[in-house]
């Protein structure tokens, strides 16, 4: 009878149980003054099942006897396996057989399942704390499109998150390399106003070489680590592959995205740092936030930040070695600078200067010096740098070239000498 059916009773060994309904009306009929014959012809149950409810004052829960299946001699080998290779069950399975196991993979795979749960409800539960004033910032990027008037583009975004007070800052660039984070880092102290003790990071190239799980054994970018302690900061690295060891950070990227990026446009990089500025200071630092329950710009003049005292900004010296090619041009990063023709098939060293120039010295003497490009595949030619080349000086303005250089076809010089004997 559906709900009312009773489960298989046991005279020996299992207990007998009726399913709380039946029970409840077993009961009913009885205070009501019907017998239990009667009560069993209601129900269709046997008066034997009857009489025994009867004699429960409350209903007595099903317990089945567990049987020991053909797993259990190898149950603790099991459970201490499986988190060593990863909860794979054909593996288990025939390391089992390898022991004596003589059921099958289905078994074993049943068994791994909940193991395997259990492990990642683990590896997703996280303990939400909290950071004392100027305690801590979280660090993080992020890849997003950016909507241009003439289309969109890729673009990086560098977010960083103080903890106690969740005002963030946000800077919009073109790629993630060390000395755009080192940039970023410093712009974020100015707009803050000061530094925090420590920064969480998650652990990318620019900021960690290598490191084990635990993190008792890390190799740090040596620049990164310059920079760190020039600062004072105490760099903290997540554990690996546990990125919500960081989560107001990754709250602060999702939260960006989703209320300034989309449906906005810009003219550059430049200009969607510019009106992520605006949108902080107006909309993300005085809502209400859904942790704290204050406004970011309220807590944020709580926060007891170390102040930068005037601190000139962190000499990055990354010198790269080129030849100049016979057009009196280096290439760095795609794009290609010109330097004086004097120096074609020489080495010389390419560092990046302040305010984001690109300078080239050769034997330590300063030769040229150019804006840096953050597009690809660009062109800068200085006329006076070309003066010296065969044939007179070339007049020519300094050139931005768009898009990709072009490609020349190679052929074969059979082609050319079957072309030659056509003419001849």
């Amino acid at each position: 009878m559906g709900e009312e059916a009773v489960l298989p009773t046991s005279s020996s060994g299992g207990e007998w149980m009726l399913p709380f309904a039946a029970w409840a009306r077993v009961h009913a009929l009885a205070r009501h003054g019907r017998s239990i014959r009667g009560i069993a012809q209601d129900l269709s149950l046997d008066r034997k099942t009857v009489r025994r409810a009867l004699g429960q004052p409350q209903p007595v829960p099903y317990h089945r006897e567990a049987r020991p299946g053909m797993l259990a001699p190898h149950e603790a080998y099991l459970r201490v396996r499986a988190p060593e290779i990863d909860y794979n069950a054909w593996r288990l399975f025939q390391e089992l057989e390898a022991r004596g196991y003589t059921g099958g993979y289905e078994t074993v795979k049943r068994a791994v399942r909940p193991l395997r749960q259990a492990e990642r409800v683990l590896a997703e539960a996280t303990v939400r704390f909290e950071t004392a004033p100027g305690r801590q910032a979280q660090v993080d990027w992020t890849s997003t499109w950016l909507t241009y008037p003439d289309g969109r583009r890729r673009a990086q975004a560098f977010v960083m998150v103080l903890g106690y007070s969740r005002a963030m800052y946000v800077e919009f660039t073109a790629d993630q390399r060390l000395e755009t984070l080192l940039r970023c880092h410093e712009h974020a102290f100015d707009w803050f106003g000061g530094l925090t003790e420590e920064i969480v990071y998650d652990n990318p190239k620019t900021v960690v070489l290598r490191r084990n799980a635990e993190g008792s054994q890390i190799e740090w970018h040596p620049v990164f680590w310059d920079f760190a302690r020039y600062y004072g900061i105490v760099p903290r690295l997540c554990r690996p592959y546990r990125a919500r060891t960081k989560g107001k950070v990754e709250s602060g990227i999702k939260y960006v995205k989703r209320a300034f990026v989309l449906g906005r446009e810009g003219r550059d990089l430049e200009d969607w740092t510019a009106q992520g500025h605006r949108w902080i200071r107006e909309v993300a630092d005085q809502r209400l936030h859904g942790t704290t329950h204050e406004q970011p710009a309220v807590r944020l003049a709580q926060e007891r930040l170390r102040p930068r005292d005037g601190r000139p900004p962190f000499q990055l010296y990354t010198a790269l070695v080129r030849t100049v090619a016979r057009d009196c041009c280096v290439t760095v990063d795609t794009n290609r600078y010109s330097v004086p023709a004097a120096f074609i098939g020489r080495e010389v060293e390419i560092q990046y200067g302040p305010q984001d120039t690109l300078c080239v010295y050769a034997q330590g003497q300063l030769i040229a010096t150019h804006p840096r490009q953050t597009a690809r595949y660009q062109a800068l030619v200085t006329p006076v740098h070309i003066a010296g080349l065969p044939g007179g000086p070339v007049l020519v303005p300094r050139i931005s070239i768009p898009g990709p250089l072009p490609e020349v076809e190679v052929r074969d010089l059979a082609v050319y000498e079957a072309l030659a004997g056509v003419e001849a």
